[in-house]
C-alpha cells in the first residue's frame, strides 16, 4: 500500500476494532445467557448460542491487525493463515448457523406435526454437523489455494487467488437461502392463525437475520466495487470500511434479542443480576 492507503487504514481500523470489541462483549453476554438459562433449551435457542460463539471467534480476527497502527505491517502468509483460520471458520459457521436457525423455525412452524416427532438432540447434532462441513470448506479453500507471500493479515487475507471469490460467493449464497427460508416462514405465519407469542419469537430471530444478511451484502457489494474502481494498492483500507457493516450487524444481535424478545430480555437481565421490573417486558 502507498502512504495514503496506510493513513486511511490507520484511521478506519480503530473504529473497526471498537465494533469488534462491542461485538465480542455483547455476543459473550448472549452466549452466557444461553448456557446458564434453563428455559432457553429449544433447538433454536441452542443454535442462537452457537451463533454467538462463532461470532466471537470471527470478531477476534480483527485484533490480529493491530500492529498496522504503528508500522507497515506485512507478515508471512503461512503465519497469517494460522492466525486467521479460527476467525474465518467463525465467519463461515456464523453464516450457516443463521441458515440452520431459519430451517429449524420453518420446519417448526410449517411442518409442526413432523417437528414434534424429531429428536431434539439428533436435530441439534444434524445442524452442528452441517455447520462443521461448511466450515471444512473454508479450511479447504485456505489450504488448496495457498501461496507463499508477504501480506497484510486482514480477515480475508488467507484466501489466495480465486479462493476469496469462492468463499465470499458461497457465504452470499447461504445468506440468500437464509432470506428465502425466513420469507417462506413469514408468509406461513401471515396465513395461519398462530399465537402472538410465536409471532414475536420469530420476529426477533428474523430481525437478527435481516440485520446480519444486510450487513454482509453491503460489505460484499463495497468489496466488489473496490475491485473495479480502486487500485490494488489502496484496496485493504477500503475493505476495512466495508467490513464495518457486517461487523455492526453481528455486534447488535444481542441488543435485537433484548429489545424484541421478552424471553431473552428476562434471561439477560437475570444473568446480569438486573431487576426485571426495570424494563417493561412484553409477554414474548
Amino acid at each position: 500500500m502507498d502512504e495514503f492507503a496506510w493513513s486511511i487504514a490507520r484511521a478506519v481500523y480503530p473504529v473497526l476494532a471498537s465494533v469488534a470489541v462491542v461485538g465480542i462483549c455483547l455476543n459473550t453476554i448472549l452466549l452466557m445467557t444461553t448456557i446458564f438459562t434453563k428455559s432457553l433449551r429449544s433447538t433454536a435457542n441452542i443454535l442462537i448460542g452457537c451463533c454467538a460463539l462463532f461470532d466471537i471467534m470471527h470478531e477476534f480476527g480483527y485484533f490480529i491487525q493491530f500492529p498496522i497502527m504503528f508500522s507497515d505491517y506485512y507478515i508471512d502468509s503461512r503465519y497469517c493463515s494460522y492466525m486467521q483460520v479460527i476467525p474465518a471458520i467463525g465467519r463461515a459457521a456464523g453464516a450457516f448457523c443463521v441458515l440452520s436457525i431459519g430451517l429449524d423455525r420453518m420446519i417448526c412452524l410449517v411442518l409442526s406435526s413432523a417437528y414434534e416427532r424429531i429428536s431434539k438432540l439428533q436435530f441439534v447434532m444434524f445442524h452442528l454437523f452441517t455447520i462443521a462441513v461448511f466450515s471444512a470448506w473454508t479450511v479447504y479453500l485456505m489450504i488448496a489455494y495457498w501461496t507463499h507471500k508477504q501480506q497484510i493479515c486482514s480477515m480475508p487475507a488467507p484466501f489466495h487467488g480465486v479462493s476469496l471469490g469462492l468463499w465470499s460467493n458461497t457465504i452470499t449464497a447461504v445468506n440468500i437461502l437464509s432470506a428465502l427460508l425466513y420469507f417462506i416462514t413469514w408468509r406461513t405465519l401471515k396465513s395461519r392463525g398462530v399465537s402472538e407469542y410465536t409471532k414475536k419469537v420469530f420476529t426477533s430471530i428474523a430481525v437478527v437475520m435481516v440485520v446480519e444478511v444486510t450487513g454482509w451484502f453491503i460489505s460484499s457489494i463495497l468489496i466488489d466495487l473496490s475491485k473495479v474502481y480502486v487500485i490494488p494498492e489502496r484496496r485493504p483500507p477500503f475493505h476495512y470500511v466495508a467490513c464495518l457493516f457486517v461487523n455492526s450487524g453481528i455486534a447488535v444481535k444481542c441488543l435485537v434479542y433484548y429489545f424484541i424478545s421478552g424471553d431473552y430480555r428476562r434471561a439477560i437481565r437475570s444473568m446480569l443480576r438486573l431487576k426485571n421490573n426495570a424494563v417493561k417486558s412484553s409477554p414474548a
